[in-house]
């Protein structure tokens, strides 16, 4: 499971003001799975292909994060970690 890592990724959970850190290929595609919201963009589409490859792999983690990130950033669903902790 380790080759499936990546460098983590914060987004907006569901519920207001939640913060998700995801650093996993399966993490990331359970969350566009179950919390995405709604259809966001094409790369949305390319996020979903990219993940679903490694987790075949066929595609590299960090090709799957590089994908998610710019999924995340189009559907304006990055978040920054809460530093005050």
């Amino acid at each position: 499971m380790d080759e499936l890592r990546f460098a983590s990724v914060f987004v907006k959970g569901p519920r207001f003001g939640e913060c998700r850190e995801l650093d996993t290929v399966p993490a990331a595609l359970a969350f566009m799975l179950e919390h995405w919201s709604g259809d966001t963009g094409p790369k949305k589409v390319i996020a979903l292909e990219k993940l679903m490859q490694a987790v075949a792999g066929n595609a590299s983690a960090e090709d799957a994060r590089v994908g998610f990130l710019q999924a995340a950033y189009e559907a304006d669903l990055l978040a920054s970690p809460d530093v005050s902790e």
